[in-house]
């Protein structure tokens, strides 16, 4: 699976970032007409590009001034204030990160809202309006208001979230999710992750301390105060908790576009390379589940980690070409595993 040498990694890199000349980019077209595992090779590179080039540009996103730039550029009248209205700031490579504004009207002045999505595979960063920041792991949803008021900083996620939250003793930061469960600090970093569809919610402390709430087995509010380095799992299904302490680096790695293993259990290492690849994975041997991980990649595309697999556990895997027809770029890969 190795690329040939006239066509290595920097070459495909710079092929899909535009920066060959015609001459060497048709070498590398007619080269990825060679062969099937060329393409696939290719497709990974292509993948590990958008994403690395998302994440540099993303980084940089402040939604507060981005919600600024889109005020001089359309001119509202007053009334304006009390409609629903939605605009596009930000487009980049697939729509990786989109920004929108929402207003609300009360009986004393509008809310206004801020929300920040991520494509699948996209990493983002978001700058808050208190100081705080958070990245948003691929496919996730963040909402804020453009201006904190009141005793209270009220944010809400669906999807994935690293918080890195400005102390304020004054107010309190609230995070809240899709299910009855919430977050409330008032100054720490934590990791987040609460998609809708997956019916759990885990939280992983850095540092600081969270309250975390949730509805217990009778359905009665409760809370509990983490500590450093606990992980807590709630079952949104029977609203069940477990809490364990959790090597952090594994669970927030995703955050600096790396991938971390420390006797990572290959359920859980499918999962995390789902997020970050944007991968589907099909498991023909149930075997395959005894098998844990330990290692760090750093900008590294898929195969690579396969790899790594089949070198210490002797899995096999096997990329799934789209169906004819189907949009390449914007689909999941699929790799069966046997």
């Amino acid at each position: 699976m190795n690329t040939p040498k006239h066509i290595d990694e920097h070459i495909l890199l710079n092929y899909f970032s535009s920066s060959l000349p015609p001459s060497q980019r048709q070498e590398v077209e007619e080269w990825l007409h060679e062969s099937e595992e060329n393409r696939k090779i290719a497709r990974d590179i292509q993948y590990i590009y958008l994403a690395s080039d998302t994440l540099d540009t993303i980084k940089k996103v402040d939604s507060t001034q981005a919600l600024n730039i889109i005020k001089k550029r359309i001119n509202n009248s007053h009334n304006t204030l009390y409609l629903v209205w939605i605009q596009r700031v930000a487009a980049i490579l697939f729509l990786p990160l989109l920004i929108s504004t929402t207003y609300f009207a009360t009986k004393k002045e509008p809310v206004e809202y801020i929300e920040v999505r991520t494509n699948p595979g996209m990493v983002a960063a978001v700058n808050l309006p208190d100081g705080s920041k958070v990245w948003l792991n691929s496919r996730s949803y963040l909402k804020h208001p453009n201006k904190f008021t009141g005793n209270t900083r009220n944010v809400e996620i669906n999807g994935e979230a690293y918080f890195s939250v400005h102390k304020d003793e004054t107010k309190k930061f609230i995070v809240n999710t899709p299910f009855d469960v919430k977050a409330e600090v008032l100054g720490t970093e934590f990791n987040i992750e609460a998609y809708k569809e997956s019916k759990q919610v885990t939280t992983t402390l850095v540092s600081g301390s969270v309250k975390l709430s949730f509805r217990n087995k009778k359905n009665n509010e409760e809370s509990l105060i983490m500590k450093p380095n606990d992980e807590v799992s709630y079952n949104t299904r029977n609203n069940s908790i477990k809490i364990n302490t959790s090597y952090v680096p594994t669970q927030t790695a995703w955050k600096d576009g790396l991938v971390i293993f420390r006797n990572t259990p290959f359920e859980e290492a499918l999962k995390i390379l789902s997020k970050r690849f944007n991968a589907d994975f099909i498991v023909k041997n149930d075997l395959l589940y005894e098998n844990s991980f330990t290692g760090t990649f750093d900008g590294q595309h898929l195969y690579l980690i396969l790899e790594h697999f089949r070198l210490s556990t002797d899995i096999q895997y096997k990329f799934i070409d789209p169906e004819i027809g189907e949009d390449k770029i914007s689909q999941k890969t699929i790799v069966e595993l046997y």
